[in-house]
């Protein structure tokens, strides 16, 4: 089963559920459409203290 982490989407700021990559990939960041808007964004992915944490931006921050 493939772990998630909310992320809220800096275009529309709704709320939804990404997948998170290995914890050996970590960190690293993704371009991701929103789910709810189709806008283009990057999503930052951290590990802190063994939790998954997701940060969305703009393609252009």
């Amino acid at each position: 089963m493939t772990e998630t982490t909310p992320v809220i989407c800096p275009s529309c700021f709704q709320e939804f559920e990404v997948p998170c990559p290995h914890s050996t990939e970590v960190p690293c960041d993704v371009d991701y459409d929103c789910e709810v808007c189709c806008r283009p964004m990057r999503i930052l992915f951290e590990d802190e203290d063994g939790e998954m944490r997701a940060t969305a931006c703009g393609l252009g921050e």
